[in-house]
């Protein structure tokens, strides 16, 4: 069952892609999973658009990948599925941010999905766990993060355009 489990993640993750800001060839959405690039902040997408994250972006099929996710998904608990979208939801974004030149810039950006991304699974166990604990945890994880991820924002407003990134 472990092995079971290991192999649907590590499929699921597969299938993941690290275009996010896309639409399919139809003009739809890419999928509720996928977080938008424009989440992140304009110093973000300007240094990974510079670093050629948009040659990377092109031909990918995110309806496709959705569809196929929401198949796999089709037998998770509410819990398992708020978990896996968390993590897809990071995983674009967290790709685009790494395509900055900069280390420093990279980092910062690829933090800001990350962290974002622990909110939301925070919000997964305050929505359906039921452990006083794991909940009051779970609050000071959103209560942290989100002052973590203004003060990567902060960063990057007083620090990219140094970098030369923009």
């Amino acid at each position: 069952m472990k092995y079971l489990l290991s192999t649907t993640f590590a499929s699921i993750l597969a299938l993941a892609s690290p275009v996010s800001a896309q639409q399919s060839q139809s003009g739809a959405p890419a999928g509720q999973m996928n977080m938008s690039a424009e989440s992140l902040p304009e110093e973000c997408r300007t240094a990974a658009q510079a670093g050629g994250q948009r040659q990377m972006m092109q031909g990918m099929d995110m309806q496709g990948m959705s569809q196929t996710m929401q198949g796999m998904m089709a037998n998770m608990t509410e819990a398992q599925k708020g978990y896996m979208q968390a993590m897809m939801k990071m995983r674009g974004p967290m790709m685009m941010a790494m395509m900055a030149k900069d280390a420093d810039v990279a980092f910062i950006c690829g933090m800001i999905p990350h962290h974002q991304s622990a909110i939301d699974m925070a919000q997964v166990v305050l929505k359906t766990g039921d452990n006083a604990e794991a909940k009051r945890m779970a609050e000071k994880v959103i209560k942290d993060q989100g002052q973590e991820i203004a003060e990567l924002k902060e960063w990057l407003s007083k620090n990219a355009k140094k970098e030369g990134n923009q």
